[in-house]
């Protein structure tokens, strides 16, 4: 035992450059994992300037010059990304609509991982929001409509742009429908339920409830 914290105290140095290196390659791997294009590039970043100043210590200059390119494209897109203005629009519609019927066999998986109870059957009659950015479908809200109030049966967006924008702009223009609160059980998905309480979602009995 004694050994080995000898040496550990010896090269001490060595260890901790090491760690360094390491750490950024990590940031790196895990932005890769990261569905918003947003939170990717900055945790690149962040990567590349870690194992930038890692190779500058050990003197791999081709590894500096590597991460520096990283570093410069990454911020040249989300430059470019911030810049470009969205042009988001809800459309009310219907679950027996077409387009709703394909863009939830499309989703039908990833929607399950977040609403594992949905079934399209049980959403007849229910009030049906999606939300497209151009022409693409990106988000839908499903709901049962009581009053100015409407329960959800199902919020999701596309991973593209798991962002909040989109709710955000969602849950603006309920309003121009007459909708004044929207109402959910909670998941037991910890991502949603901490989505929900970052969308303004109190508790309120066994339901979530934002007053919009």
């Amino acid at each position: 035992m004694d050994i080995w914290i000898e040496f550990i105290m010896e090269n001490w140095p060595m260890i901790s450059l090491e760690a360094f290196g390491y750490i950024g390659t990590a940031l790196v791997l895990i932005s890769m994992m990261m569905t918003s294009v947003n939170k990717l590039r900055i945790v690149n970043m962040s990567g590349s300037v870690v194992s930038m100043i890692y190779a500058a210590i050990c003197n791999t200059w081709p590894v500096v010059f590597l991460n520096l390119g990283l570093l410069i494209i990454n911020a040249i897109q989300l430059i470019r990304l911030h810049k470009h203005k969205t042009s988001f629009r809800v459309v009310q519609t219907d679950v027996n609509d077409a387009n709703v019927k394909y863009f939830l066999e499309y989703y039908l998986k990833d929607i399950k991982l977040y609403f594992p109870d949905f079934e399209e059957e049980s959403c007849k009659g229910m009030k049906t929001f999606i939300v497209y950015e151009g022409t693409e479908a990106i988000g839908i809200l499903i709901g049962q409509q009581n009053g100015d109030s409407v329960d959800i049966a199902l919020d999701y967006v596309s991973q593209k742009y798991r962002d909040r924008s989109v709710a955000r702009f969602l849950f603006g223009h309920l309003k121009d429908y007459g909708i004044k609160s929207l109402s959910t059980m909670p998941t037991n998905v910890k991502t949603h339920d901490d989505y929900l309480g970052a969308m303004g979602f109190v508790r309120r009995g066994e339901k979530m409830v934002k007053i919009l």
